[in-house]
C-alpha cells in the first residue's frame, strides 16, 4: 500500500486517479468480506470483487499508459482505440463499485452491528470508487468526441 501511495503521489500520470477509484472499491469489498466473517446468518457472496477490482487498478495504469503512447504517436486510429479502452477499464470499476455499494448496504441492515462503522465505509468507499471511475469516463469520452470532430482546413 505505501508503494501504491508513494506512485500516486510522484509526478508520473500513472497511477492516477482511475487505478486509486479501483483501490478504494477494493478496500470496501475487503471491508464487506470483514463484516461478512465477523456476522452470523450473513449468507452474502462477494464474487471476488476485491480481487476484480485490484486487476482494475492495473489494467487502468496499462490503459493511461497506452493512451499516453499513443498521443506521443501522433496517430489518430491509435489514439481513439487507447481511449476506447481507458473508458472500458473505469466502466468496469464503476460497474463492480455498485455491486460493492449494494452488498455494503446489505451488510450495514444485517451485518454485525459492532461492525456497522465498518460497512458503512465500505459503502462509502464503493460510492467514491464509483465518482472516481465515472469522472474518468467523461473526461476519456470527452477526448474521443474531440478527435472525431471533423474540422475544416
Amino acid at each position: 500500500m505505501k508503494d501504491f501511495l508513494e506512485k500516486l503521489a510522484g509526478k508520473n500520470p500513472t497511477p492516477g486517479g482511475g487505478a486509486a477509484a479501483a483501490i478504494a472499491g477494493a478496500m470496501g469489498a475487503a471491508l464487506v468480506e470483514m463484516v461478512i466473517s465477523l456476522s452470523k446468518n450473513l449468507e452474502l457472496k462477494t464474487n471476488n470483487l476485491r480481487e476484480k477490482l485490484l486487476k482494475l487498478a492495473e489494467e487502468d495504469v496499462v490503459a493511461f499508459d497506452s493512451v499516453m503512447a499513443a498521443y506521443r504517436s501522433k496517430n489518430k486510429e491509435k489514439i481513439m482505440k487507447a481511449l476506447l479502452k481507458a473508458i472500458e477499464v473505469p466502466e468496469k470499476t464503476k460497474k463492480l463499485s455498485k455491486e460493492v455499494e449494494k452488498l455494503a448496504k446489505i451488510a450495514a441492515r444485517k451485518g454485525n452491528k459492532n461492525a456497522l462503522s465498518d460497512a458503512k465505509t465500505a459503502l462509502y468507499l464503493a460510492q467514491a470508487a464509483q465518482k472516481g471511475a465515472e469522472a474518468n469516463i467523461k473526461i476519456n469520452k470527452q477526448s474521443l468526441a474531440s478527435l472525431r470532430v471533423v474540422r475544416p482546413h
